[in-house]
């Protein structure tokens, strides 16, 4: 069973909001879209553009998708967990194996980092952001193993469903899967 990564992405003009302060809508959507490109671009590095999947509400983001050659998902929901439960149901379908749920605002992200993650043998695996607060990407070893518990801590939620259901549990800190971009002062990140 093939290995499958799992991109959700807002429309353009809707990611980043808590940096409005900071950033026109302009300049977010194309914040928005140069982290896109380029995590899907990794993405499609690290395994074939045919075992990407984007799901998102927005049709230049489906279009984009689609052009190299990802799977494009229309999200049915407004909310992440949904549309991150959405696109593993439709791997599940697909005889997905090992399937990796993957932030867009990683402008640090390598392809190494991810071949690296897949390499683990763990049930779950679990990229953290740099406060060890969030959830960057996450690594099941098949579609549905454990809910989706993105939000507020998400990191240690997604911990405790893991050993809850007794699942072997291993914690993956790399540079490029720890910065994410979520406030103003996230920028000095951008390169």
């Amino acid at each position: 069973m093939l290995p499958y990564i799992v991109i959700p992405v807002r429309p353009f003009d809707q990611g980043k909001s808590r940096m409005a302060s900071s950033l026109s809508v302009a300049e977010r959507v194309a914040l928005n879209q140069r982290f896109f490109t380029h995590v899907l671009s990794i993405a499609c590095r690290t395994l074939p553009p045919s075992q990407c999947l984007v799901v998102s509400r927005s049709a230049v983001v489906l279009d984009q998708a689609n052009a190299v050659g990802a799977l494009a998902i229309a999200e049915t929901y407004h909310n992440l967990n949904a549309a991150l439960s959405q696109a593993s149901d439709i791997a599940e379908s697909l005889g997905v194996g090992r399937i990796l749920a993957l932030s867009t605002d990683l402008p640090l992200l390598t392809q190494s980092e991810l071949v690296e993650m897949f390499t683990i043998k763990a049930d779950v695996v679990i990229a953290p952001d740099a406060g060890d607060m969030g959830t960057n990407a996450l690594l099941l070893a098949r579609p549905g193993l454990i809910p989706y518990r993105y939000g507020k801590d998400s990191f240690s939620a997604h911990c405790a469903s893991a050993e809850a259901a007794g699942l072997k549990v291993s914690i993956f800190k790399r540079p490029g899967l720890a910065h994410d971009m979520d406030t103003p002062a996230d920028l000095q990140f951008m390169h």
